[in-house]
């Protein structure tokens, strides 16, 4: 609940302006002008106000034909820019090059927002992977490899009240929804210091991940590899993959500040 201080300087229009951008944001398609009047419970006219406003701006585009609304390109600009001013993304993204190149592999970078993850850089290679993401991409924390380090590294009451908040949908027969089972893997995650994920997304795809920390030790990101399951055979994710993983998160932690001898591995 706001405070007083907090209610004065609050600006009600242009918040329902940003919710309304994000409800685009979110959306895997264009809304019409009623549907996002449903979803933000306001009336015609206000939405239709505050989307005349984001279109003049260049934040918004409109489809005539269908009279419907999508975000543009230039939001797409804003979120970059964000990631790309970080400390984490311009130290971490070197790196990712140079494994991406060396190993022919996919590398994702990805921190938690929400119950998802949010990938904040991706070095894709020209294998074939049957998951299109980009920058700026979510997918559940609940069934990634990245996000059950992230998860696993969290406090436990924190981890579990995500897990319960999430949406868990079965993305294939192996998907793990139970919240006994995760909280298990959650366990055995913080243990081992990565995470294996072995078809739960995507039958095709096996993905690998280690946290990445910053000076205090806090983890602050995970990285991951992301493989066709076709093209390795089960004994090389732990011979091959993980060793490299876990190396690759750790030379970015150090990067970032984090020195392993004075913090203990939790």
């Amino acid at each position: 609940m706001q405070n007083s201080t907090q209610t004065r300087y609050h600006i009600n229009s242009l918040a329902r302006g940003l919710k309304i951008l994000e409800l685009l944001a979110q959306s895997r398609e264009p809304l019409t002008l009623s549907r996002i009047a449903t979803d933000m419970a306001l009336t015609l006219p206000t939405v239709y106000r505050f989307l005349f406003t984001l279109e003049s701006l260049g934040y918004v585009d409109k489809d005539p034909d269908m009279k419907s609304y999508r975000v543009s390109p230039k939001v797409l600009a804003l979120g970059y820019g964000a990631f790309q001013s970080s400390d984490l993304w311009q130290t971490a993204h070197p790196y990712l090059l140079r494994a991406s190149r060396d190993h022919g592999e996919t590398f994702n970078l990805a921190i938690l927002d929400g119950t998802d993850i949010l990938y904040i850089d991706r070095i894709k290679t020209q294998k074939i992977l049957t998951i299109n993401l980009e920058i700026g991409s979510k997918l559940p924390a609940y069934c990634t490899s990245m996000g059950r380090v992230l998860l696993a590294f969290l406090p436990e009451e924190q981890a579990l009240k995500i897990i319960e908040q999430s949406s868990k949908i079965p993305m294939t027969s192996r998907t793990v929804l139970t919240t006994e089972a995760l909280k298990g893997i959650l366990q055995k995650v913080r243990y081992d210091g990565y995470a294996v994920n072995d078809g739960e997304l995507a039958l095709e795809l096996i993905s690998v991940a280690a946290p990445v920390r910053n000076r205090d030790g806090r983890v602050v990101a995970a990285l991951n590899m992301a493989v066709n399951a076709a093209q390795y055979q089960k004994d090389n994710i732990h011979l091959k993959l993980v060793p490299t993983v876990k190396a690759m998160a750790l030379k970015i932690s150090k990067a970032l500040g984090f020195h392993a001898e004075a913090n203990h591995e939790k």
